[in-house]
């Protein structure tokens, strides 16, 4: 049986044994999913989480979704998720519609300024993504992709294990 010790003042909370790469992979993808947030919130008038919901949005295959799905989508608080919606409705980028089978929902979709904005947005992004990987080996990339994706595969079905 593993044991736990209570770390004393001024060390580490967490050591992780050496072979735990994935722990530390996961964590420079964080930070750098983080950075690149932050970028992008100084290189456009989008928080991160402004540009998030708007992706997603984008990226649905009719441009619509609902706050539920955004949420969970997003794994952020729902109450969030109306928040930002509400700020983005007033920008004019989004706007909630009726739905005609069930009154109590009200889907949310991009208005044709947000299409326009975010196709603007994504290829000013391609740029910056361009001169960020220009010294990466392709073949790197395509292994990081490949190792990543197993990584989140393997992730949900743990998440799924009762």
């Amino acid at each position: 049986m593993d044991t736990v010790t209570t770390p004393e003042p001024g060390d580490a909370v967490f050591t992780h044994a050496p072979d735990a790469v994935s722990v530390h992979l996961w964590r420079e993808v964080i930070l750098t999913y983080r950075q690149m947030m932050r970028s992008l919130a100084g290189a456009s008038e989008f928080t991160g989480a402004q540009f998030e919901v708007l992706r997603q949005l984008a990226v649905a295959a009719d441009g619509r979704s609902t706050v539920s799905a955004l949420s969970r989508e997003l794994s952020v608080d729902p109450a969030a998720v109306t928040r930002l919606v509400a700020r983005l409705t007033e920008l004019g980028l989004v706007e909630r519609e009726a739905d005609a089978r069930d009154g109590r929902r009200r889907p949310v979709l991009l208005t044709g300024e947000g299409r326009r904005r975010m196709g603007a947005l994504h290829a000013a992004l391609h740029k910056r993504e361009a001169v960020m990987t220009q010294n990466l080996d392709p073949q790197d990339i395509a292994a990081t992709i490949r190792v990543l994706a197993s990584m989140r595969l393997a992730a949900d079905a743990l998440s799924r294990r009762p």
